[in-house]
């Protein structure tokens, strides 16, 4: 990282980051370009490492490209704020924070699945004040969606203030 002065290398700040928001993008590896999209998210540590959970349909271009190469890449922001400056055009500024990871995705288990979608709605219902146990989710509800996970690799965290 280049600016070493805003670099976020503790573990619990960038966990912090990661609990706080529910939207990221995540790039998988497809052929020429990569393919990137924006996912709901839960998240966890798990054996200290980030473990990101997400759901969806058990078919499309995100199974594919975790088929043929399970290496991804994410990133999220947090606490975006533009800034303008009516007197020089070319001067403008962003404050944010940010995480950027890379891992391995993979589908999880089916016997996994009920506590994986338990994560994924609890991470973000929280703000809603909603909770969720693993016996919330009907079995035919959960076996009809595909539930996957990226186990981080590596992380690095990022402010701008």
């Amino acid at each position: 990282m280049r600016r070493k002065d805003r670099e976020i290398t503790d573990l619990a700040e960038i966990m912090e980051i990661v609990s706080r928001e529910n939207l990221c993008s995540v790039a998988f590896c497809n052929g020429t370009y990569p393919y990137l999209i924006p996912v709901n998210y839960g998240a966890q540590l798990e054996d200290g490492k980030i473990v990101l959970y997400f759901h969806g349909a058990a078919e499309g271009t995100k199974l594919e490209c975790l088929k043929k190469d399970p290496h991804v890449s994410y990133t999220i922001f947090s606490n975006v704020d533009l800034r303008l400056y009516p007197d020089d055009a070319c001067k403008a500024s962003t404050g944010f924070e940010s995480v950027c990871g890379s891992g391995v995705a993979e589908l999880v288990s089916s016997d996994e699945r009920k506590h994986a979608l338990a994560i994924l709605m609890n991470h973000i219902g929280r703000p809603k004040g909603m909770c969720f146990d693993e016996n919330a989710f009907a079995d035919a509800t959960a076996a009809h969606v595909q539930v996957w996970k990226i186990v981080t690799k590596q992380v690095t965290g990022k402010r701008h203030e």
